[in-house]
This record gives C-alpha cells, sequence and structure tokens, in this order.
C-alpha cells in the first residue's frame, strides 16, 4: 500500500513538473519541438474526424475541403478504425487522450524503475526528463503508445490480448512486428506446435486486414519523409556527419559501422557475466527482451527521430537487477552518461545550426562536433545493449525449439 502510495505521490510530481515546463514555456528550450503542442498527435484526430465524414486522408492532395486537412495522415488505417464510438467520443479523444497517455507512460515509468535509493531516483528523473523523451510527449509521438503497449504485453498473461496488441502495433506503424517475439517468452512451456499456430495467427490476420486497405499502407510505403541530422538517432548518424565533412561514400560508411557494431557485439560477449546468459523469464527480463530488440533494430535500420530512445529507458528495470555485475553497471553508467548528454545536445540545438550560402545547407562546426559525440556515445551505448540481448536471443532460441546452439560455448 505504501509502495504504490509513493509511485502514485511520484507520478503526480511529475505530472505538475510537467505542466510547469510546458506552461511557462520553458519546453520551447529543452525540446525544440513543434510551433503547437501536440503537433504528431493531431494528426489523429484530424484523420479520424476526415473519417467520420468519409474523407480519405492517405493521399498528397486534399480530399474534401482543405480546412479539414484531409490528406498526408502517415498511420496504419488500424489506428483509426480501432477508436470505439467515434463520432460519440470525438471531443475525448481529441483533447483528452494525449493527457491520459502522458499520465500512463509516467506512472509506468515511474513503477516499472520502482526507485529505491538515490541512483534509482536519478534515472528515473533522467529518463522522464531529458530532452529526448521530452520531445516526443511535446509532440505527443506514437510512440508514446507503443511503449505503453510494450510494457502491458511484458506484464500481461492474457496471452491473446498480448497477440491482438502485437498485431494492432504492427499494422499501426510496422517495426513494432518486433512485439511479436512476446510469443517465445510469454509461457516458457510453450510447445513448438503452438508456437507455429500463434504466428500464423498474427501473421496471416495481419495480411488479411493490409489485404483489405491496401491502397491505404502503400501510400504509407512510398511516402517520401527522411531523417536529417537533428534529433537523430541511428547507426548512420556518424556516416552521415563523415560524409558531410570528407564527402566519402555514404554506403561504404554504413557498411564499415555495420560491421564495426558486429564487431564490437562479439568483443563485448566474451566480457558478460555468465548471469546475463539465463533465462528467467521475469517482468523484467521480458520488458528488456522486447525492448531491446526492438531498439537494435530501429537504430540499425532506421533514420530515428531520438524520442525512440524511450526503449533505452524500457531496458534500465532488467539491468538494473544485474547492476552489481561490472559491465552491467558501465552500461547503466553509459545509459545516465546519454541522457545527461541531451541536454547539452539540445543546448547546442538552440543556437544556429546551419546557414545557406549559393543555396547549399551548410552546418556548423558546433554542431556537426555535437552530433558526431552524440553518434558515438550512441553507438556505444546501443552496441553494449545489443550484446546482452543477442546472447538473450540466442539462448530463447535453444529453449524454445532444443537446438543446442551455443550451448557448448555460453
Amino acid at each position: 500500500m505504501i509502495k504504490n502510495l509513493k509511485i502514485y505521490l511520484l507520478t503526480f510530481a511529475v505530472i505538475l513538473l510537467y505542466a510547469i515546463i510546458f506552461e511557462s514555456g520553458l519546453i520551447k528550450y529543452l525540446a525544440l519541438g513543434s510551433d503547437y503542442l501536440f503537433a504528431d498527435f493531431i494528426d489523429i484526430p484530424k484523420a479520424l474526424n476526415c473519417l467520420n465524414l468519409n474523407y480519405n486522408s492517405y493521399s498528397d492532395t486534399f480530399d474534401g475541403p482543405s480546412e479539414y486537412g484531409c490528406k498526408g495522415f502517415s498511420y496504419g488505417p488500424i489506428i483509426l478504425y480501432a477508436f470505439p464510438l467515434k463520432k460519440t467520443f470525438f471531443y475525448f479523444y481529441e483533447n483528452f487522450l494525449p493527457l491520459i497517455l502522458i499520465i500512463i507512460f509516467s506512472l509506468s515509468v515511474i513503477k516499472i524503475i520502482n526507485p529505491k535509493n538515490k541512483l534509482g531516483y536519478v534515472i528515473c528523473f533522467l529518463s522522464l526528463f531529458n530532452p529526448a523523451t521530452l520531445l516526443m510527449i511535446e509532440r505527443m509521438n506514437i510512440d508514446i503508445l507503443f511503449a505503453i503497449i510494450l510494457i502491458f504485453i511484458s506484464y500481461n498473461k492474457i496471452y491473446f490480448l498480448n497477440w491482438i496488441l502485437v498485431i494492432y502495433s504492427f499494422l499501426g506503424k510496422f517495426y513494432p512486428f518486433i512485439y511479436g517475439l512476446i510469443i517465445f517468452i510469454e509461457n516458457p512451456i510453450r510447445k513448438k506446435f503452438h508456437f507455429l499456430l500463434i504466428f500464423f495467427f498474427i501473421i496471416f490476420s495481419s495480411l488479411i486486414f493490409i489485404y483489405f486497405f491496401w491502397e491505404e499502407y502503400i501510400y504509407i510505403m512510398d511516402s517520401n519523409w527522411a531523417m536529417g541530422l537533428h534529433y537523430l538517432f541511428s547507426i548512420k548518424t556518424v556516416p552521415k556527419i563523415i560524409n558531410e565533412l570528407f564527402n566519402i561514400h555514404y554506403g561504404l560508411l554504413i557498411l564499415i559501422f555495420l560491421i564495426l557494431f558486429i564487431i564490437f557485439n562479439l568483443k563485448l560477449i566474451k566480457k558478460l557475466p555468465n548471469k546475463l546468459f539465463d533465462l528467467d523469464f521475469t517482468f523484467n527480463e521480458k520488458l528488456f527482451f522486447l525492448s531491446s530488440n526492438t531498439l537494435v533494430f530501429c537504430f540499425l535500420v532506421f533514420s530515428n527521430a531520438y524520442y525512440r530512445e524511450v526503449f533505452i529507458i524500457l531496458s534500465i528495470p532488467y539491468l538494473i537487477s544485474l547492476i552489481n555485475y561490472k559491465t552491467v553497471k558501465i552500461i547503466v553508467s553509459l545509459i545516465l552518461a546519454k541522457f545527461i548528454f541531451n541536454f547539452i545536445y539540445i543546448i547546442f540545438l538552440n543556437f544556429e545550426t546551419f546557414y545557406y550560402e549559393n543555396d547549399l545547407r551548410i552546418y556548423t562546426s558546433s554542431f556537426l562536433l555535437i552530433t558526431l559525440i552524440k553518434g558515438i556515445i550512441d553507438f556505444i551505448l546501443v552496441g553494449s545493449i545489443s550484446s546482452i540481448v543477442l546472447v538473450k536471443n540466442l539462448k530463447l532460441l535453444n529453449h524454445c525449439f532444443n537446438t543446442n546452439f551455443l550451448n557448448k560455448n555460453l
């Protein structure tokens, strides 16, 4: 009872501090987001309203009157169709849903980190108030919803609901297909045949939905959107900086850094404590398994905006539980350094980061340097987390399918 009261009080304090940061205008310097609040979320009620009016939002041109803004929707149609009573509760969805998501997210992060000492409180504070998290909240990016879903399916024991949420998340934004790994860890005694049945249920259910909304998904996949150097969280950061400075072939640089990432993983695996190779199927391990796989996949494949660093936060509870091991302590220290550096990074973004010369964008030296440092920190941190989850993946493969792969070596 006292423990829950502490969590609720901390959540109230966090929400109050968020309100102060937003109302005072400090968010403009800590996040440097859009000119208006919840810029990413606004697209959802706008598209929902268009759906209520029978207009199509999956187009580069307006369908219906331009003031309705029925174009350019970039999330899967399941996001819209999953809202019950769209017309009746439209006002609620538009005005109160973002606030509810912020409260649930804050409460969930505090609960999973469960601070008990100075280190716990520092990590919790930095997780919720570092500029990457603040940008996600300021824009109300849909990643906040997917982070909440990931926490839920890691905890939930009603397995069918987990599978439905996996389908929903994948059809909403594609990259959460990684959440499908939950079927291998939610029930440690599940039989191989059941894995197969669940896998086909998820795949065929997703394909059927995509079939009926094929044109919408084609539009989403054909949408030309690229992340620049600002707010970038990706293995592509350092190659982009090197390419900008020295005009070295970008594709070659990406290949080199992927090879370096693999080498770094293999080197670090040899230094990991044996305890990390065990599977215990606890909530913390499930959360780490799903969040770290999602983090590594997004880091290696996409040019992410750095609010996707939210998946670093979800890996923290498991790492803290093993912080007595030197290697894990170093990784937790890296996470703290990463969150603190985000404040330094955002200070530089408050000043001029580029200018135009003969219609050519020129980045300032200070911006390139600070972004280079950020890219290196990201590379080392994600590489460290990747080394642990890689072994977890292989161990889980052994457990589920009796492959005996790596059993002699780990």
